[in-house]
């Protein structure tokens, strides 16, 4: 994948130094400005890797390792990075350099986006602090240093997001200028626009195939990505005018291959699908949540379905519309049963579906409240926000002792370095700061206003692209979300983080007298 160099800025917009030339920056700095944001993000989240080093881990850590060490190997988390983590086992005999690799590709990622939005930002040395930030803030930096599948699926979904801001910027057939502008307009500050060179018309952009790249590295990485590609491309493909036909056959490879691959691909190498009940968790609690506040929905033969997968009792006290774990992972749940019954249990709840649609509709929305709810839902049953575990993993029985139980356990290269970011994630967890650094949702507004004014200041449909890709995310969590994880809504948070300059661009314009 390439990073994006920031071209030439749209006609009347202030060149990288703010004085409004209108024509951009020099080539020197166009070919250091992506250059100064990679280096500038690589070296804070280095920072992140030595203090954290080999990374921070979770229990589906663990279940990640058991895949390709004593296995059995499933598909129930992304086969893609069980095979990165098999792949450094293997070759280096620990961990580590997956999350070093993390950190390589989120700065080209952030370098990426920050140079397809140069051209409608502020001043460019604002775009590099923002890199900066965003790699500096704890809750970001310390997620690039996880092993979570999670993070290779917001790198690839970052890179998307860069790519359709540049293919949105391409002229369109009938104009001479970027973004739309018509043949022959002037700007807004009355200086004719420079002319470009016409479009040869809808023809592929080479750019279309690294957008189907990325798309399929989101539905590789997290077995539900294909969710997020599928609503962006449905979202891209009005705004990409000069590609629609191609941008739409790139984005349905993409999304066609994971499944694919789980129904045919994975079990030819060796990787036994997932239990179906596990791609089924929001339905268990969608089930637990009607049943309790709506028992006389579910006949006899219903509940004793339901009485057969757990006791009436465990439905009931899972009944928290914010997550399905306290239903799902509990003890008393017979994930067997549930697998040799799932098809009843579907069954029951499309019916439920028809006929009592605000019912599940209600739930759904509780538990996505992570994408569009500002404020924290911490005071609520199960609305706790998980974030990060900053203590070694338990490891499975007969593990200790062994290499891979060595290689799990916390080494950080600098301790002071250490100190310093357990310090931040401190104090970043404050609960009077959730709504900002771990929540997506504030992120998700500001993405869409600053694509509306910029839409309406410069005609610019890149920064769309970019909101309508954050809005893939925040849907796909309304589609999918099963607990109140940050890690869920880290994409609008570092894309917000981004757009911060162009908004209060696009702001002061606004509010500027003319």
């Amino acid at each position: 994948m390439t990073i994006t160099t920031a071209g030439p800025r749209p006609a009347g917009e202030s060149g990288p130094d703010g004085g409004g030339d209108g024509g951009g920056g020099t080539p020197a700095r166009d070919r250091w400005f992506p250059l100064a944001c990679y280096a500038t993000g690589q070296l804070v989240l280095l920072g992140w890797w030595l203090a954290l080093h080999p990374g921070l881990m979770s229990p589906d850590t663990v279940s990640y390792v058991r895949h390709v060490t004593t296995g059995p190997w499933t598909a129930t988390h992304s086969v893609a990075y069980d095979a990165l983590l098999r792949l450094s086992l293997r070759v280096t005999g620990d961990l580590s350099p997956v999350t070093l690799l993390q950190t390589t590709a989120m700065s080209a990622a952030l370098a990426h986006l920050a140079g397809a939005l140069g051209p409608y930002g502020p001043r460019r040395r604002w775009l590099v602090a923002a890199v900066g930030c965003a790699a500096l803030l704890p809750p970001l930096g310390a997620f690039t240093v996880t092993m979570w599948k999670d993070v290779p699926f917001t790198i690839c979904v970052l890179f998307a997001a860069g790519t359709a801001a540049g293919i949105a910027a391409r002229p369109r057939a009938g104009t001479r200028h970027g973004d739309g502008t018509p043949s022959g307009a002037t700007a807004p500050d009355g200086v004719p626009a420079p002319a470009r060179p016409r479009p040869r018309g809808r023809g592929w952009d080479p750019r279309l195939a690294a957008l189907g790249a990325e798309l399929l590295g989101a539905g590789l990485f997290r077995n539900n990505g294909f969710v997020v590609a599928l609503i962006a491309a449905v979202l891209l493909v009005p705004l990409l005018p000069a590609a629609r036909r191609w941008t739409a056959a790139v984005a349905a490879v993409a999304v066609a291959v994971p499944p694919l691959l789980m129904s045919t691909g994975y079990p030819a190498l060796g990787v036994a699908p997932p239990p179906r009940v596990f791609a089924y968790q929001t339905v268990f609690g969608d089930l637990a949540v009607a049943y309790a506040e709506r028992p006389g929905l579910f006949d006899r033969g219903q509940r004793e379905l339901l009485a057969g997968i757990a006791p009436i009792d465990t439905w009931l006290r899972g009944a928290t519309c914010h997550t399905v774990s306290r239903v799902y992972f509990d003890p008393d749940f017979d994930g067997r049963e549930a697998e040799r019954r799932v098809s009843e249990v579907m069954d029951l709840w499309r019916g439920l579906l028809v006929r009592a649609p605000g019912v599940i509709l209600d739930a759904r929305l509780c538990r996505a409240a992570l994408a569009w709810q500002v404020g924290s839902t911490a005071g609520e049953p199960g609305g706790e926000l998980y974030r990060f575990s900053l203590r070694d993993p338990v490891l499975p029985p007969g593990w200790e002792g062994t290499p891979v139980a060595a290689v799990m356990r916390g080494r950080p290269l600098s301790e002071g370095l250490r100190a310093a970011a357990l310090s931040a994630l401190d104090a970043a967890g404050a609960h009077r700061l959730e709504w900002l650094l771990w929540r997506g949702a504030l992120w998700c507004y500001l993405c869409y206003a600053t694509a509306a004014l910029a839409r309406r200041r410069t005609g610019s449909r890149a920064v769309a692209a970019v909101a309508a890709v954050v809005c893939a995310q925040q849907l796909g969590v309304l589609l999918t979300n099963t607990a109140q994880d940050f890690r869920f809504m880290v994409t609008p948070i570092i894309i917000g983080v981004l757009l911060v300059p162009t908004f209060l661009r696009e702001t002061r314009a606004l509010l500027s007298p003319r």
